[in-house]
């Protein structure tokens, strides 16, 4: 009998976590990337460049429906990222000053087309877009250095995934 109801329990647990990975692989996700933040703390932080190929295979086998990658115009961009970055389906936007403001927006016209949004980034100033996201059903994660992040953006997202060394270009 004890047997039985372990082959049970077993059963019910492989039908859970089965329902459990077909729900994360058929998530829609949004990538939001706050480019200035993200590469100037992975510089000053691990004195090194973020590997964006080693983060969007982290995403997993989630259908990713847009990559956007916000850099304001007076900064650099080298053809061979941008090159890059198209290969991987990736948009490149290039706001005149601060991106914070084109990101929101980005992010507040996609959120009923959304699952989850991933915004790679640790600015306090996206707590009301995380207020935002939540209030319209998407699930947020944030995905920064954590010595960049703020305490109260971590607490607020539904997941927090510290970037670490394993993402810098090696």
């Amino acid at each position: 009998m004890a047997r039985s109801k372990k082959k049970s329990s077993d059963k019910r647990n492989q039908a859970h976590e089965a329902d459990r990975l077909k729900h994360l692989l058929f998530q829609t996700v949004g990538i939001f990337i706050d480019a200035e933040n993200i590469e100037l703390s992975g510089l000053k932080h691990h004195e090194g460049r973020t590997d964006y190929r080693k983060i969007l295979e982290k995403v997993g086998d989630r259908e990713i429906t847009r990559i956007l990658y916000y850099k304001p115009e007076y900064k650099e961009i080298s053809e061979e990222f941008r090159r890059f970055w198209h290969s991987l389906g990736g948009e490149i936007k290039r706001p005149q000053k601060n991106a914070d403001s084109f990101m929101v927006i980005d992010a507040v016209t996609m959120a009923d087309k959304l699952d989850v949004v991933i915004i790679l980034g640790g600015d306090k100033d996206f707590l009301p877009l995380i207020w935002y996201l939540k209030s319209r059903g998407c699930r947020v994660e944030i995905w920064s250095w954590p010595e960049a992040t703020s305490p109260e953006l971590k607490g607020a997202a539904d997941f927090y995934f510290p970037l670490t060394t394993d993402f810098m270009v090696k």
